[in-house]
């Protein structure tokens, strides 16, 4: 029985790197990290179904995002189920991108031309080329340094390159400090001078007025069942004067 399923592991392994292949290359990451036995990343690569992305996806708001010394943006856009990432030049232009299962929080980092995803449910960091092969799989430990790297690498608004800036926001007003993710990046040059390359404004400015308005109305409506017996009691007591 055992070796009945490590032939079904090894044969599952081949089909894997058949289609997927994991190319031996050490991967180089901020985070420390250990070795992810071959069976759990086997599981891992399966459930994840990464796909390339050659062609632009419906722009959405920006989670996180990296950018790498050619000054490729690498953007975690605000997604569902199937997870998605795009690669842009400086000037805007869609390069690729990856799509792939995640049921928890991730981001990305650049290893020069190679971008790494950090999975944090998993605690699993995987390093891709720009043809969608999985080169790297590791395990990121826990620790008090990687907890610290992780918050950088998820929340860090700006990512400087030499005289470069580059930056995500929101331009919604008062509507900015209720946001969850950011609409807008932009290049700032050394002068000051600003270029928005990636701009949802408007859809995150829709979307955000409409969640405002339904939180509004959730909110007053829970208010009025709850204090509705109070006030009725309230009536009867002043009729009973």
């Amino acid at each position: 029985m055992k070796i009945k399923m490590k032939f079904v592991l090894i044969s599952i392994f081949i089909f894997v790197l058949v289609c997927n292949p994991i190319v031996a290359n050490a991967i180089n990451t901020g985070f420390l990290t250990s070795e992810l036995s071959e069976e759990d990343q086997i599981y891992f690569v399966k459930n994840i179904e990464l796909r390339l992305i050659e062609s632009e996806p419906p722009k959405s708001s920006v989670v996180c995002f990296d950018v790498n010394e050619k000054q490729m943006i690498a953007v975690v856009q605000n997604s569902s189920d199937r997870k998605v990432v795009c690669v842009y030049s400086s000037d805007g232009s869609f390069q690729y991108g990856y799509t792939f299962y995640c049921s928890g929080t991730f981001g990305v980092e650049w290893d020069n031309d190679k971008l790494n995803i950090y999975f944090v449910r998993s605690d699993v960091i995987i390093s891709l080329d720009s043809d969608g092969d999985i080169l790297d799989i590791k395990s990121v430990q826990d620790t008090i340094d990687n907890n610290s790297y992780r918050n950088s690498l998820l929340y860090s608004t700006t990512r400087t390159v030499g005289d470069t800036t580059f930056l995500i926001r929101n331009d919604m007003g008062i509507l900015n400090c209720i946001a969850t993710s950011y609409s807008q990046i932009v290049i700032k040059d050394v002068s000051g001078t600003e270029n928005v390359i990636y701009d949802v404004n408007s859809t995150q400015l829709l979307k955000t007025l409409l969640i405002t308005i339904f939180v509004f109305v959730f909110v007053i409506v829970a208010i009025i069942i709850v204090f509705r017996p109070v006030i009725k009691s309230m009536r009867i007591k002043i009729r009973s004067r």
